[in-house]
């Protein structure tokens, strides 16, 4: 039961469990689809674990577990433009730049699946949903910056949450643009230099995310007030 809960795991479970305390009775309908993403993500861990140990107990009869991050790929996509919409409504008019960015990403994805099946991860696209997130961060800090509203950034929950995924995609690509190097490191007796990157990156993304979920628990009890 133990080999279930990893770094990876733990951090996204207490990131659900937060969210569910402070936003399930938020009115922003954002706020609560991110709810329920965060359980899909958790879903997806502890699956991804299960069906790890069956295919290494019988490598013969039983598949990887990539199809289960291929699937997580399109909840990803589309809950990261549901909430970049969003993010960018309050300045400009996005539905279509939102729009077009996820059918490129869903076209990418297709492309990939029809190529190498399901059981092969899809690098292209994840790489293109990588791009159009880092894009779409800065774009918004751009325009929050020359927002002539006055807006507290240490409470802000919308600006923490860009951050958190920003700080996470950059990690992780600077991981895997040098993991052939990287990955002959060793630095424990189970685990090479990889791991801690990545495992860092998590706890790194869901710190943030905890902290914006706190935010906006705090914005909505100021609204009430």
């Amino acid at each position: 039961m133990l080999r279930y809960f990893t770094i990876n795991t733990v951090s996204e479970l207490i990131c659900f469990i937060i969210a569910l305390v402070c936003l399930s009775t938020d009115k922003g309908h954002i706020w609560r689809v991110f709810i329920i993403f965060l359980f899909i993500t958790c879903l997806t861990e502890f699956l991804g674990i299960y069906f790890k140990l069956r295919y290494l107990a019988d490598i013969k009869h039983n598949a990887p577990n990539i199809w289960l991050y291929n699937v997580l790929l399109i909840f990803q996509a589309a809950f990261f433009s549901l909430m970049f919409y969003h993010l960018l409504t309050k300045y400009i008019n996005s539905k279509i730049i939102i729009i077009s960015g996820f059918l490129l990403i869903m076209i990418f994805y297709i492309f990939e699946i029809i190529r190498h099946g399901i059981y092969l991860y899809n690098e292209l696209t994840n790489t293109l949903m990588l791009v159009l997130v880092v894009i779409g961060s800065f774009y918004y800090f751009y325009l929050l910056l020359k927002d002539k509203d006055y807006i507290n950034l240490k409470i802000s929950a919308s600006f923490w949450w860009a951050v958190g995924l920003l700080f996470f995609y950059f990690i992780t690509t600077g991981c895997n643009i040098f993991y052939e190097k990287l990955h002959h490191v060793v630095v424990s007796p189970k685990h090479y230099l990889t791991y801690y990157i990545y495992a860092g990156s998590n706890i790194i993304l869901y710190g943030f995310w905890v902290y914006a979920i706190i935010c906006r628990r705090w914005e909505i009890q100021m609204l009430r007030n």
